[in-house]
């Protein structure tokens, strides 16, 4: 069944919420102006796209800026970004900015340039920022740096418990609803690495409703499906809120792993606890495959860790 990097997306939405949160990380000392970002840039080359594209302007002159996230380094990526910073000064004209960001920690020293080399001679050579972000640690666990909560369990030497109840109180106090539902489904899809499934979905159970307006959770669900959560609602009847949300968990499921056998549909439909449904919901944010969401078992999912 097809299925989606749910890792990937989650840190691309992290990348457009907070491009000014990244700005001043990367740049400290120059008071970087965001203008305007561009989505899903498509470039000259065939198979080349880059998910954003900021403009930033400082003083007189416009520039655009190049994020690429990295969990751990491969051994491309210093071409991959010579290549992407010449097509895009070729294509927009403009210079161009490029800078990589790490996320998984490493103690070996990471490369921040291309060369071209005639034996041991340099002819060319470009270079560009590389941020690790366990550098930060400390700022981002003090408050200083709320904006990159999320990652905190990630990048702390030890992910315990207790980073992870830091991790969540930071978030939490992000008061724009859409931002929160955001960095509540990054925080547990990148904890889920390093957590038991089981125990995550008790660990969140209180945010499991404010988690259902992720961006990337609301892209997975059609139209419809909303209009027909809404109007179980606008009901207030039991039956047609049950029946909307076995509608989004279904939708979810499709959406990540494509079409459901006939007897996870039925599972589905016969559970009428709003409860299992929550944490079904929740479970698709960390499951890799749908045999772990474990709807071919007798013993429904509650049941299952409730006795954990």
């Amino acid at each position: 069944m097809a299925t989606i990097n749910l890792f990937d997306r989650v840190l691309k939405i992290l990348g457009r919420n907070y491009a000014e949160a990244f700005l001043r990380l990367a740049f400290p000392n120059q008071p970087l102006q965001l203008i305007g970002t561009q989505e899903n840039v498509e470039l000259s080359l065939p198979d080349h796209r880059i998910d954003f594209l900021h403009q930033v302007r400082w003083e007189n002159q416009e520039y655009l800026l190049h994020f690429e996230f990295q969990l751990e380094h491969r051994r491309d990526v210093p071409r991959r970004v010579f290549v992407y910073s010449a097509e895009l000064t070729e294509q927009f004209r403009k210079p161009v900015i490029s800078l990589v960001l790490y996320l998984e920690r490493r103690e070996i020293p990471i490369p921040d340039e291309y060369t071209v080399k005639i034996g041991e001679s340099v002819i060319h050579r470009f270079n560009y920022p590389v941020l690790k972000l366990w550098d930060y640690e400390a700022e981002i666990r003090s408050g200083q740096m709320p904006e990159f909560a999320p990652l905190l369990v990630m990048l702390a030497a030890e992910p315990k418990e207790d980073v992870l109840l830091k991790e969540k109180e930071l978030i939490l106090r992000e008061s724009n609803p859409q931002k929160r539902a955001d960095s509540l489904a990054t925080a547990v899809m990148i904890a889920s690495r390093y957590f038991d499934r089981d125990w995550l979905w008790q660990f969140f159970q209180e945010e499991v409703e404010q988690m259902r307006h992720s961006t990337f959770i609301e892209d997975w669900i059609e139209e419809g499906i909303q209009q027909g959560i809404q109007q179980g609602i606008q009901q207030g009847i039991q039956q047609g809120i049950q029946q909307g949300k076995q509608s989004l968990l279904l939708q979810q499921l499709k959406a990540k792993f494509g079409r459901l056998p006939a007897s996870v549909e039925e599972r589905i439909r016969a559970i009428t606890s709003e409860q299992e449904l929550d944490m079904l919901s929740l479970r698709v944010l960390t499951v890799n495959n749908l045999d772990e969401m474990g709807l071919d078992d007798r013993k429904s999912s509650l049941e299952a860790v409730n006795t954990k």
